[in-house]
């Protein structure tokens, strides 16, 4: 296993960078088996996603990242559904919904 990763960290290594999404997914393609290791060791460019539910943007990444879903912190749900995606404890969750309110006062009171 850890021979085929190796191979295509180093094929990505020898790739052009300004393709490093299309190669990824390509890769994951040829290898899906090995996807969340490809994954988890090549630095990807941001996505800006759009939550179907409340239309509001998020970051996709890897900290929102489950397969090749993302969850959005607006609405909690994955994009691409995932009826057994990773969530937040209730706690972690509410703490989550307070940050974005806070972020968003901050971002309004900066833009007076």
């Amino acid at each position: 296993m850890a021979d085929i990763v190796d191979s295509m960290l180093d094929l990505m290594r020898r790739l052009p960078p300004t393709r490093t999404e299309e190669n990824v997914e390509t890769l994951i393609n040829i290898c899906p088996d090995y996807a969340d290791d490809l994954l988890g060791s090549v630095d990807q460019p941001l996505q800006l996603k759009t939550d179907n539910i409340t239309g509001r943007d998020y970051l996709a990444c890897d900290y929102n990242r489950d397969g090749d879903s993302y969850r959005s912190p607006w609405s909690n749900e994955y994009d691409p559904p995932l009826d057994d995606g990773t969530l937040p404890t209730a706690k972690l969750r509410k703490l989550e919904v307070a940050a974005n309110e806070a972020f968003d006062t901050y971002r309004e009171m900066c833009v007076l």
